[in-house]
């Protein structure tokens, strides 16, 4: 039975029947059922999901999540959702803790996260410091590189311990950008985009299917129902590039 690793944001990230880690942790039980696509998409594949999704994160989280995880030792396929651009992770060790803890109350298991580019309140102490990041730090052109370089990255990884893997986007993060900036045609031609699937054909992600497809959302009217993350499971099952990683 292969393991099934799965990589994203809140898009992926499960609240399933249970999750079996493959480097020897006891196996997670939850009284919830199965909500998203990896739990989905391991039963219908007959493997042990092992979920590393997590909500708010990056792609700088998501790659190091890839790389703690990964064991070419494993009988494994990974599939990657890759996040927004404008999602910032930042890595926060003990003894920086104290510094942070008073700007945001977001620190968990040793990352804070940005969740993204929004309006942050300035009048509050935990939004300040972001509010001010992307005010004074923040380009776009930046970030999209920084997000293909993680992908570079992670392709690389796979590639060269033979993991089959296949990559996702939790929605449209390269329409507008693809081919606009100067310094990021070289990375973009460095992207084996055959190892990409969008599902509506061009740079589409989950989101986007559930919209085009006319399925449910979940209460906070963002993400996709259960229901949504079973057919979106079963849709991925019937791909040749989902199918071949099983073989």
């Amino acid at each position: 039975m292969k393991n099934l690793l799965t990589f994203g944001c809140s898009f992926t990230a499960s609240s399933g029947e249970y999750l079996i880690s493959v480097k020897g942790e006891t196996p997670i039980k939850y009284r919830e059922p199965p909500k998203s696509w990896p739990v989905e998409l391991a039963r219908l594949t007959d493997s042990n999901p092992v979920c590393r999704g997590k909500g708010g994160v990056g792609n700088f989280y998501i790659t190091n999540r890839i790389y703690d995880t990964v064991d070419d030792s494993d009988n494994s396929v990974v599939i990657v959702m890759w996040s927004g651009i404008d999602r910032i992770d930042m890595a926060v060790s003990k003894r920086e803790f104290h510094y942070f803890d008073k700007f945001n109350d977001n620190i968990r298991d040793s990352w804070l996260h940005s969740g993204g580019m929004r309006l942050f309140d300035n009048s509050k102490t935990k939004d300040r410091y972001w509010h001010n990041y992307y005010r004074t730090y923040h380009t776009e052109e930046d970030l999209y590189t920084q997000t293909l370089q993680h992908i570079i990255g992670a392709q690389e990884f796979l590639s060269n311990r033979k993991i089959p893997y296949l990559f996702l986007t939790y929605k449209d993060i390269f329409t507008g950008r693809e081919r606009i900036y100067k310094r990021a045609k070289n990375l973009e031609n460095q992207i084996n985009w055959n190892k990409f699937h969008f599902p509506n054909g061009k740079f589409g992600g989950e989101f986007e299917w559930v919209k085009d497809n006319n399925l449910t959302w979940a209460e906070d009217k963002s993400h996709p129902s259960p229901k949504s993350h079973r057919k979106f499971a079963e849709y991925l099952y019937n791909l040749d590039e989902c199918r071949y990683l099983f073989k």
